[in-house]
């Protein structure tokens, strides 16, 4: 890739890399939430959460956990994009895949502990995040000059 190319790599790259610094920060917030009611305080759970080993409190740390790691997964994701040799639409379609499964994924699994449900959703993000890690592999075994 050269010229433009370049420019749209470097641009999504940056994309990406904003959008999982963001999506890490809602993590640590998630978490601090999280936390006013884990080990007994300082503040009660809601009934439904007050059962450590519930699955609705299992999915709202699940979501938690999905939102610091997706957001670690895009920087990383950002960091390659720039190094791999894929045309612009393979560039974009990964980029866009992997900051959807970060938007959808704790929507999804938050969603679910209030109302079961919305558990059905959860093969969206799952199947944009296998997208876009399939492209990226792809690029990333593609030979120099390719």
């Amino acid at each position: 890739m050269s010229g433009a190319g370049d420019t749209q790599a470097a641009g999504l790259s940056r994309r990406n890399r904003k959008f999982g610094w963001s999506l890490f920060l809602i993590g640590i917030l998630y978490g601090m939430v999280l936390g006013t009611f884990a080990f007994n305080g300082p503040l009660h759970a809601p009934a439904r959460f007050a059962d450590y080993a519930s699955l609705p409190r299992r999915l709202i740390r699940f979501a938690h956990i999905a939102c610091m790691a997706l957001g670690l997964v895009n920087v990383l994701y950002g960091h390659e994009l720039e190094r791999i040799r894929l045309s612009a639409r393979m560039l974009r379609i990964g980029s866009n895949s992997m900051i959807l499964a970060g938007v959808l994924m704790p929507i999804f699994l938050t969603l679910a502990a209030f109302q079961l449900p919305w558990k059905y959703g959860l093969p969206i993000p799952a199947t944009a995040a296998l997208i876009a890690v399939a492209i990226l592999v792809r690029g990333l075994n593609q030979k120099e000059g390719a």
